[in-house]
Formats: structure tokens, C-alpha cells, sequence
């Protein structure tokens, strides 16, 4: 499989980006809105598209490879080195006559390269044999139907067609290219502008052979030659390009909408959860701000017909967390308190008027009582010196 980058080094950037990525998406998943987050992980598959968008437009442009000079000719002056590239019209009889034609000059040797067309998802999926053995089938046939075995020899290649054209010069140095397509380009054919490619990058001849099924073979036109050129070079690259940029610009609004939908989804739950709250809060029972109150020593009966110190008011109702006031005026010339260790409350009561607050944080029903010794039965009965305090 053929990496998609260019280099180790654009390779490393690459991961170190999506680590860099993968680390700030868990960072705002764990500690920002989960619009952020949304907006973070659309930059992952961002990157990765804007690196597919740049590859297919390096491939409609052709590979930016500096212009060749001619090889240096190989064997003796009379020898000459054919180079035929084709694969989808491998099977036409045309071309095996003009092969044939090519191999009966003396001294002349014939090279048939067959690119096997590998689709890009093939390629990153190691999924080569169908196509290998595809080309491998129609290169063994031409080569029979063509005959001349020691002059015409075939050879099969997984590299891209202008790749394997490189490759092949390096190896069989050619006199002569020859880059048989059809009038357009189908699914596992050769494109019709690569001969305008080895033109650009190879100093040698380079003939185009265009085939119509069960047609004779003929040279296209310059005008057609450079509309080859436009709809798969320059032309088809800055259409793909506006293509890609309409793309984006449809999954950035999309991405947008999808962040204004969470933003006003998130919203909506807080104003909810506003409106639960304030709900809550109307239906707590209403309780006062201040609350005036006495002891009084002797004040009031008990069941026994004695009369015993207590507290005017022993129920209080706070809210949690809203300070109450106690304006308490002691009559008797000894402390008293109201305690309740489980609300945490304390609150001594001297002698004279003075005011108190009462603040309970945990909502709940507490028991209080005087821990002062005063009146032993009133501390132990409750609505006298001792009472509840009832937080909601």
C-alpha cells in the first residue's frame, strides 16, 4: 500500500497534529461546552479531507517532475527501443498489427507496459489482485496474438501509469513512446492526457494511439490533444478544487448549524432547569425575614398545672441557605440558648432584647433544645424550651 504522504517527515506532522487534535477534544469534552467539543473534533476529518483535496489536485495536475532530457541510446546505432503503454486496449487487434509492424524492423525491440488501474480505496486496502490479474490476463493474450517472442516482451505494474513510464525508462530506456488510449477515459482505462504528460517530461517521441472499440487506431488532433489536457489537468483540477471548497463550505454550515442546535439545546435546559428551580422556590412555604420572640421565666402551664419557663415561638422555618433573624428578648436574668448539633446551629441568649441570626445550609426537620440547666422538665418537652427547626 502506498503511503498518501509525501514524505516520513509529512507523516510524523500528521500524527502529531491528531494527537495534539485527540488531546484537546478530551480536554474540552472533560471541562468545555459540548458545542466546543463538536467544533474541535470537526477539525480532525477537516484536515484529513483538505489532504485529499490537495492529492487529487497534485494527480489532475500531473506530478510536478522537472523535464527530462533523452536517455542515453543503449546498444548498437541501428538498435531501437519501442515503449508501448497501454491496458484496456490491449485487445485490440489495431494494435497488436502496429506492435507487429514496430517488431519486424531490424534491430528494434518492443517493451508492452500494462499500469494496472488501482482504484485509490484498492490501494488502501491492499486490494490489488483483481486489477494485477486482470492486466496480467490481457498482456499474456496480446503477447500471443502478437507473436515475435524474443522481439515483443510484457510487463505488468501496480505504480501509476506516468509513475511506471518513469520506472520503465530507468530500466528499458526507450527510443519511443507509444500511449494507446481510448477517446475517453471509463473506469480501469487509461487516462487520454498521459501522453501529453510523458511529452512534458520525457525528450523523446511520443505517439498517441486513440482507439474506438472495433475501430482502427488514429492520432488525435492537436485540438483534441489539448482538451485532453483541460478536462484532466488544469481545467479539472481548479473545477475539482471549487467542488471541494462548495463541499466545505456545506459541511462548515452544517457543522455551524449543528453548533447553534447544541448552543440553543443547551440553553434551553438551563433555562428549563431555571424555570424548575424558581417553580421549587414559589412552592417552599413562605417564611419571615425576622422573627420576635420572647423567654419568659414561669411563663407558661404545664400539664401538671405547674408553670414553667419557655420560649413564645419553638417552630422555625428557614430556607436553606437564607439567613433568618431572631429579634429575642430574654426576660430572665440567666443565659438560655437554641441548639441543634445536626444543623449546626448555637445560638446563646442573653439577658435583654438582642438580636440573632438562625442559618441552616442542609435542608431537613431538626430537634433544639436550651443546653442551659434551667427549667429540667421544659428542656425535655417540646414548645417549651425546646422546638423544631424546619428547613426546605
Amino acid at each position: 500500500m502506498r503511503s498518501p504522504f509525501a514524505s516520513e517527515q509529512e507523516a510524523f506532522r500528521f500524527v502529531l497534529l491528531l494527537l495534539v487534535a485527540l488531546a484537546a477534544i478530551a480536554v474540552v469534552v472533560a471541562f468545555g461546552p459540548a458545542w466546543l467539543a463538536y467544533i474541535v473534533a470537526a477539525l480532525i476529518p477537516c484536515a484529513v479531507a483538505a489532504r485529499a483535496t490537495q492529492l487529487r489536485m497534485r494527480k489532475l495536475r500531473g506530478l510536478e517532475l522537472p523535464v527530462k532530457m533523452a536517455p542515453p541510446h543503449v546498444g548498437s546505432p541501428e538498435e531501437r527501443r519501442v515503449l508501448v503503454v497501454a491496458n484496456d486496449t490491449l485487445g485490440e487487434e489495431s494494435l497488436h498489427s502496429e506492435i507487429k509492424r514496430l517488431a519486424s524492423r531490424p534491430h528494434t525491440q518492443v517493451l508492452l507496459l500494462a499500469p494496472a488501474q488501482i482504484t485509490g480505496a484498492a490501494r488502501l486496502t491492499d486490494a490489488f489482485e483483481g486489477p494485477m490479474d486482470e492486466a496480467r490476463a490481457r498482456v499474456r493474450t496480446a503477447l500471443e496474438r502478437i507473436g515475435c517472442e524474443h522481439l515483443v516482451s510484457g510487463e505488468i505494474t501496480e505504480a501509476p501509469a506516468l509513475e511506471a513510464i518513469e520506472d520503465a525508462f530507468a530500466t528499458f530506456t526507450p527510443d519511443e513512446v507509444i500511449v494507446a488510449t481510448g477517446w475517453e477515459q471509463s473506469p480501469g482505462s487509461l487516462e487520454p492526457r498521459l501522453s501529453g504528460l510523458v511529452r512534458e517530461r520525457f525528450a523523446v517521441p511520443v505517439r498517441h494511439l486513440v482507439f474506438a472499440p472495433g475501430s482502427q487506431a488514429r492520432e488525435p488532433s492537436s485540438d483534441t490533444e489539448w482538451r485532453y489536457r483541460d478536462e484532466s489537468g488544469d481545467l479539472a483540477a481548479k473545477q475539482f478544487g471549487l467542488k471541494a471548497l462548495a463541499a466545505a463550505a456545506i459541511v462548515a454550515a452544517l457543522l455551524m448549524s449543528s453548533v447553534a442546535l447544541i448552543h440553543s439545546s443547551e440553553k434551553s435546559e438551563a433555562r428549563a432547569a431555571a424555570r424548575v428551580n424558581a417553580e421549587q422556590l414559589a412552592a417552599l412555604p413562605k417564611v419571615a425575614g425576622t422573627v420576635s420572640l420572647k423567654v419568659i421565666p414561669e411563663y407558661k402551664p404545664g400539664p401538671e398545672g405547674e408553670k414553667h419557663d419557655a420560649f413564645t415561638v419553638t417552630e422555625f422555618s428557614v430556607h436553606a441557605g437564607q439567613p433568618q433573624t431572631l429579634v429575642i428578648d430574654n426576660t430572665d436574668t440567666v443565659p438560655h440558648s437554641i441548639t441543634a448539633a445536626g444543623a449546626g446551629v448555637n445560638i446563646v441568649v442573653m439577658p435583654g432584647t438582642h438580636r440573632y441570626t438562625l442559618d441552616v445550609k442542609t435542608p431537613g426537620k431538626y430537634l433544639w433544645f436550651c443546653h442551659f440547666v434551667c427549667d429540667e422538665w421544659a428542656m425535655e418537652h417540646v414548645g417549651y424550651m425546646s422546638g423544631y427547626i424546619t428547613v426546605s
